[in-house]
């Protein structure tokens, strides 16, 4: 501890030399408010040893560090700062235009945003969750910076290091700084998961699109993150009927109804650090001198989208019919919120796709010269097609024919039944007597508006020939004709 103190006396007379040698006031004049004073302090890791650099390096044509030389921390009006440009000299008492800094304005978009993340997940917005000494967190978090505007960092995630310059400034073996390159580390990894997003999920919100699967009666989808980051991020749906929970790395989502178009599901990171609304970032330079950045600034809410939908099915119907028509033909499906009519093509098919899974009906319209068809039942399942099958049978009747005479032989008596059926099919038929004189026409076509002609054919010579008769035959139902033979007279 003593060595600590002597530290920090000797420390105490470089300062006071610093500010005594930069007393001259600058050449630019600036309105007050402005302008912002420099002053330094030493740093200390969590054992109150001075920190110091551990190498030097050539930076943007300057020289920066020096192995064994003290790190000093800067304030801009009391206000803790960084250096934004390695090796440039400045001294206590310098003063730098707020705003006015260009070499921040000199950064890329990408570059500014990781300074900005730097800060918030370091010392600026986030100290209480890192280790070490207070200027051993600075020290991290100036690090970042540093490595940020030299582009020994990558400035889009993952933020990857690409060079080790800047690192080895503060860390290595003349310097280890273990307890600044902890916070380091620490940063680093908040930055990494920062931007890291449930791996089947996307930034953009119309990127991804899932189906959810049906299955005793409710739909649902269960996904695994690889990056396990769900326990990071809070999920919301746009549709209230579709629940989302997670278990460890598997997100589940779920529907007890079919979706109607898509549902959003929105991952928000939690536990982003957040400052003051009113906090900014401000950058202070002057081209003769180090230009540096203090303050810190809320980031744009970490977000991460898929998109779900009920997967649909498909009905196809094929229709047959007896007389071979089969175009043209009505038929309405009606489901939960479905209620369409459609018709048959020239062979007899219908194809309804994008059906939510369920339970259909699939009614015919009637048509006159047909038997009706009972109404079926469909089910759909999501992916698949669901085949239905109707097939006509042309209406049909019966006639009877009751033969008397008066010689009473009525057996063997033929007659002939024909005319245009309601399908327009041709019927053209005979029936002979038995021994009761009865002919039968059975499952005879149902005639049109025009009734069948009924005759009594190959009358036997001893008879007047009768008369032939209409017969009109309707569905299940049996028409009654009667002849009687009458025996010529001379």
């Amino acid at each position: 501890m003593k060595i600590c103190k002597l530290l920090r006396k000797a420390a105490a007379f470089a300062l006071a030399a610093v500010t005594a040698l930069s007393a001259v006031p600058a050449t630019t004049a600036f309105a007050a408010g402005d302008i912002g004073t420099i002053s330094f302090t030493h740093t200390y890791d969590g054992a109150g040893n001075a920190i110091r650099y551990n190498s030097s390096a050539n930076i943007g044509g300057h020289t920066a560090g020096g192995t064994g030389e003290y790190k000093y921390r800067m304030f801009v009006d009391g206000e803790t700062a960084f250096c934004l440009q390695p090796g440039v000299p400045l001294k206590t008492g310098n003063t730098l235009a707020k705003a006015s800094s260009n070499t921040w304005n000199a950064l890329s978009a990408d570059q500014k945003k990781a300074v900005g993340l730097a800060l918030l997940y370091g010392y600026q917005g986030n100290s209480g969750n890192l280790s070490g000494s207070d200027d051993e967190k600075w020290l991290a978090t100036q690090t970042l910076v540093w490595e940020f505007v030299t582009g020994c960092r990558q400035a889009a995630s993952p933020y990857s290091q690409t060079s080790t310059t800047v690192y080895s400034l503060h860390f290595g073996s003349n310097y280890a700084n273990s307890g600044a390159r902890a916070a380091y580390d620490q940063i680093v990894s908040f930055m990494t998961r920062h931007s890291t997003i449930p791996s089947f999920m996307s930034a953009g919100k119309k990127d991804i699109t899932k189906e959810l699967a049906y299955k005793d009666g409710k739909y649902s989808l269960t996904l695994t993150d690889k990056n396990n980051s769900l326990s990071e991020y809070s999920f919301t749906s746009s549709d209230s009927n579709v629940k989302v929970s997670k278990s460890g790395n598997k997100l589940t989502i779920t529907s007890k109804k079919a979706i109607d178009g898509k549902a959003r599901i929105t991952a928000t990171r939690n536990n982003t650090p957040t400052v003051s609304s009113g906090a900014k970032m401000i950058a202070y330079g002057d081209p003769n001198l180090q230009d540096v950045i203090t303050g810190v600034e809320n980031v744009d809410t970490m977000t991460a989208y898929i998109n779900v939908e009920t997967p649909t099915g498909t009905v196809a119907l094929k229709k047959t019919s007896e007389d071979g028509v089969v175009a043209g033909i009505s038929f309405t499906i009606k489901g939960d919120g479905f209620n369409k009519t459609v018709k048959t093509d020239k062979d007899g098919n219908i194809t309804v796709e994008g059906l939510f899974p369920g339970s259909y009906t699939v009614t015919e319209q009637s048509i006159d010269r047909y038997e009706p068809q009972k109404t079926q039942t469909v089910t759909i399942i999501g992916g698949k097609t669901s085949t239905v099958t109707f097939s006509n049978t042309l209406k049909r009747g019966s006639l009877e024919v009751v033969k008397t005479s008066e010689d009473n032989l009525v057996e063997g008596v033929k007659f002939h039944l024909y005319g245009t059926s309601l399908s327009g099919l041709a019927v053209d038929e005979y029936a002979v007597t038995d021994k009761n004189g009865l002919a039968k026409f059975e499952n005879v076509l149902i005639s049109s508006g025009t009734p069948y002609t009924l005759e009594e054919v190959d009358t036997a010579i001893r008879y007047v020939v009768p008369a032939s008769q209409t017969a009109p035959i309707e569905w299940k139902k049996v028409t009654k004709r009667s002849f009687t033979n009458i025996l010529k007279k001379f």
